[in-house]
């Protein structure tokens, strides 16, 4: 466990600010039965307030990492009374920027090999560097993997769901939290696992805050490299263009023993039939509130609205808001990129305002277990020890859900 404190504000509602890190045992991959031992690392700030609630900030790939976690978590804890935490789930460090590595797939490395007239056994990162400083003529790309630390790969949703709930669970426990004003926050990918840590856990937050997430997983940033898609891109110096996708065992091909199945797919989509077993479990109790761009070119809206109308028709308490230029202030909202440049913090007041009249009486789930039928697999959640466990299993009888 890491301490530390930090003075805040005298207009603060508190005096110091102070978080912990700790550990918990990482979930295994019961899909793919890969992954070995491993450690979740959370934080949290003012862990003394998590009596009168906690917050959780869930990051997405990359850009919001860091300092604005820190600074959005501060923020709601000073403010607000409650604590704040945020989760170093599977796969976070999956961009450049917090620490994953790049490398050219092996007949991209070859020609780049070839044109900068380099040894065949010359390092990635001796190649990179090379790359960088090569200023083509013409338009130059090549296609490589990135690949996070501590062994991590792309699965997209499942085991950060998972990592997510046994870090809450680990704080209510540690801290004697309270469990009826659990809030979730997050923006794309993280406003995605919100919805799977709801999902996996019906009935279990008060609210979650979405911003422009995925009603079901995207194929790019899971089996990208067998559909031809591309999940990251950048330029380096000289303007060499890297196509990149994080490093993923699942593949489009069928058969193969980490084939990306309809069961993989469904499990991590919110289509109606996946809605019907979470409100049959307590899900429609949750307020969730959303926000969108009108056109966004990463997050299907199409898709995002589907799915709205089906949680609406099936009672959940459930609001989502469309953005379109007309609304881009530079203030609240930005753009109407991915993410619409949205102040989180800004959204999360927004949010904050709407729990009162939305959902002035909630009670989190006492549920022990949930049991999640996709496809012919049955996914099991047991919520009767600490950590949350989730087993996996097929019956190959059943018919599609």
């Amino acid at each position: 466990m890491v301490e530390a404190m930090r003075a805040a504000s005298p207009s603060n509602k508190v005096d110091i600010m102070s978080y912990y890190e700790h550990s918990v045992a990482g979930h295994p991959d019961v899909e793919l039965g890969l992954c070995g031992d491993r450690q979740v690392r959370y934080r949290i700030h003012c862990a003394e307030q998590t009596g009168s609630g906690l917050v959780v900030y869930i990051p997405g790939f990359g850009g919001d990492l860091g300092a604005y976690s820190e600074v959005f978590c501060e923020r709601v804890a000073m403010q607000h009374g409650m604590a704040a935490l945020c989760v170093d789930y599977f796969c976070m460090r999956s961009r450049p920027s917090v620490g994953a590595g790049i490398s050219l797939l092996p007949g991209e490395r070859e020609r780049a090999l070839s044109l900068l007239a380099l040894p065949l056994d010359t390092p990635d990162a001796a190649l990179l560097r090379a790359l960088d400083g090569l200023q083509p003529d013409a338009p130059l790309r090549f296609q490589g993997l990135l690949t996070p630390p501590d062994g991590a790969y792309q699965n997209f949703g499942v085991m950060a769901a998972l990592d997510i709930l046994n870090a809450i669970e680990d704080a209510m426990c540690r801290y004697n939290g309270n469990r009826d004003n659990l809030i979730l926050v997050g923006s794309s990918y993280g406003g995605y696992l919100a919805q799977m840590v709801n999902k996996f856990r019906p009935g279990y937050a008060r609210a979650l805050f979405d911003n422009s997430s995925w009603a079901e997983p995207n194929l790019a940033y899971v089996v990208g490299r067998d559909i031809g898609a591309v999940e990251y891109q950048c330029t380096l110096q000289g303007g060499v263009e890297l196509a990149l996708c994080v490093c993923s065992p699942w593949r489009m091909v069928a058969g193969h023993p980490h084939e990306f199945d309809v069961d993989a797919f469904i499990i991590r989509s919110f289509s109606a039939s996946q809605l019907d077993q979470m409100a049959a479990q307590g899900g429609t109790f949750t307020f969730c509130l959303m926000v969108h761009a009108i056109h966004d070119p990463i997050a299907p809206t199409e898709a995002k609205l589907a799915m709205a109308r089906a949680m609406l028709a099936r009672g959940f308490n459930a609001e989502l808001v469309l953005f379109d230029e007309s609304s881009i202030d530079g203030d609240f909202i930005r753009n109407m990129e991915h993410g619409m440049g949205l102040s989180m913090l800004q959204f999360f007041e927004q949010g904050l305002a709407l729990l009162a009249e939305r959902s002035p009486d909630f009670q989190a789930s006492q549920a022990t277990e949930v049991t999640l039928q996709a496809g012919h697999s049955i996914y099991h959640l047991d919520f009767g020890c600490p950590l949350v466990r989730l087993h996996r299993h097929r019956i190959e009888s059943m018919a599609p859900a």
